[in-house]
């Protein structure tokens, strides 16, 4: 059978109907845009799919994290450092290895003082405006995937969610250092937010992770009140950074502040290893000083990471520990606001150390060990032109340079109503000479009480050139006066 012939008016009007409709469809398309992305974390996509899981017939573990630091006279702290144990048992939970740590003490000396002016990679970043430098470093590394995951766990920490779904086949069960490696942006990540507890647990196939389970140390509604106090708290802080401060006197205002109004220990809330505890509370193990510090240098426009890795105590042990590496003129330096945070006893909030306040790679080498991460690396630290004795040139290569530093120290102190001063010697050999004639009489005369009638007599300052205190860190070669 033959097809009926069709005229060819009804298929002209077809034929326009059919364009309009066409037409239709295009304009609503442009109209009606996709929905916002993700923001939380740069390009990233997709959300938790569910609220809950199941946990019949599928591989559970636990991983633990516990903090328990002991603070000694003259000690510095570590911070706490998890180790994840696989079960091989379906749906049975095993307990992670619990690995404590101890404030270490304070004793290698530092190498040689290197002057040098190395170039490094830098990483430019606009200095009027705040920088979110957790996206910046710590998630340099991720694939879009683990971005992804990284980026529901936080969000499921922050709606306090017990059961967190992740997207599937990404994080395999059986790697441990891809897994602890993210938990570590995890613990950084979490600024501001301490109400997380130490255990979790994550569960899956026998292949893969599909979801975690957390729990928490404090109320939803405890846990926001604590962070608007943070941020008051914070604010109020980097009100007093005036234009006129450049980025050196922007870093050293900030490690001042905290080292002034937070003392080393732990806090009954667990706080101790946030910003909030530190900032607030005023007592921090190491990680809540690092934290603190990410902070205040995230609101001043401050390029800073947070490093984790181990520290040297007296004995030559080592313990976990975190501390920081922060931007200064476009180089990178270490700075350690734990180990500078002072343990005279009794306590003197008008000494503060800087042994530890912007230093190079081989400068931290002989007591901190930074930890490889999988996801990111730490930049390259060789200029010593932000070092605080070389900044402001209490340095001393020899004697008479030595007692040039001194007295340039103690001016500067008696004019900014400071009563301790410091200077740095370049070596241990220097360090040792200088301490023994500094402080030795010869002919009725000795050297610091000569330097502090002459900064006297310039100054018209009123304070004793007959008694002094004296503070040696033979760790770090530096020598400090406390005026009378």
């Amino acid at each position: 059978m033959s097809k009926p012939i069709r005229s060819k008016k009804k298929t002209y009007i077809e034929f326009v109907v059919f364009v309009c409709v066409i037409t239709f469809l295009v304009v609503a398309l442009c109209l009606f845009p996709k929905g916002d992305d993700k923001k939380n974390l740069p390009a990233q996509t997709g959300n938790v799919s569910s609220k809950t899981v199941s946990q019949t017939g599928v591989y559970k573990t636990s991983v633990t994290d516990t903090h328990n630091s002991s603070k000694a006279s003259k000690s510095e702290s570590v911070k706490s450092k998890a180790t994840a144990q696989s079960s091989e048992t379906a749906s049975k939970e095993s307990e992670a290895n619990t690995k404590t740590e101890q404030k270490t003490a304070e004793t290698k000396p530092v190498k040689s003082y290197e002057k040098t002016n190395t170039e490094q990679s830098d990483i430019t970043v606009s200095r009027s405006e705040p920088v979110d430098n957790f996206k910046k470093h710590m998630i340099s590394g991720l694939t879009a995937e683990q971005r992804i995951v990284l980026n529901q766990i936080l969000d499921g920490i922050e709606n306090f969610e017990t059961y967190i779904s992740i997207k599937n086949n990404v994080l395999k069960r059986e790697d441990t250092k891809t897994l602890f490696s993210l938990f570590v942006l995890v613990k950084i990540a979490c600024i501001e937010n301490s109400s997380v507890a130490s255990t979790y647990s994550y569960i899956g196939n026998d292949e893969y992770i599909s979801a975690f389970k957390f729990t928490y140390t404090k109320s939803k509604e405890k846990a926001l009140n604590e962070k608007k106090k943070l941020e008051k708290r914070a604010e109020s802080l980097i009100k007093k950074i005036t234009p006129d401060m450049n980025e050196f006197e922007k870093v050293k205002y900030i490690h001042d502040e905290i080292t002034k109004n937070c003392v080393y220990g732990e806090l009954k809330s667990g706080s101790h290893d946030s910003a909030y505890g530190c900032l607030v509370k005023g007592k921090a193990n190491c990680e809540g000083y690092a934290k603190a510090f990410l902070l205040l240098c995230n609101k001043a426009g401050i390029d800073c990471m947070i490093v984790t890795g181990t520290a040297v105590d007296n004995e030559g042990e080592s313990a976990s520990h975190m501390w920081n590496m922060v931007m200064v003129n476009g180089k990178w330096y270490h700075i350690d606001l734990t180990w500078d945070d002072p343990t005279l006893s009794p306590l003197d909030k008008s000494y503060i150390r800087y042994d530890f306040f912007n230093l190079t790679d081989s400068e931290i080498l002989p007591t901190h060990t930074s930890e490889k991460n999988k996801f990111y690396k730490y930049p390259k630290a060789n200029s010593v032109k932000c070092n605080y004795f070389v900044y402001n040139g209490y340095c001393g290569y020899d004697f008479k340079s030595a007692c040039e530093a001194m007295e340039r120290s103690v001016a500067d102190a008696v004019k900014s109503g400071n009563k301790y001063a410091s200077i740095k010697l370049n070596n241990n050999k220097t360090y040792a000479s200088v301490k023994k004639k500094l402080f030795r009489s010869t002919n009725g005369e000795t050297p610091i009480f000569e330097i502090l009638k002459r900064v006297k007599k310039k100054t018209e300052a009123d304070f004793s050139v007959k008694k002094i205190s004296k503070i040696f860190m033979e760790q770090t070669n530096v020598i400090t006066v406390g005026l009378k």
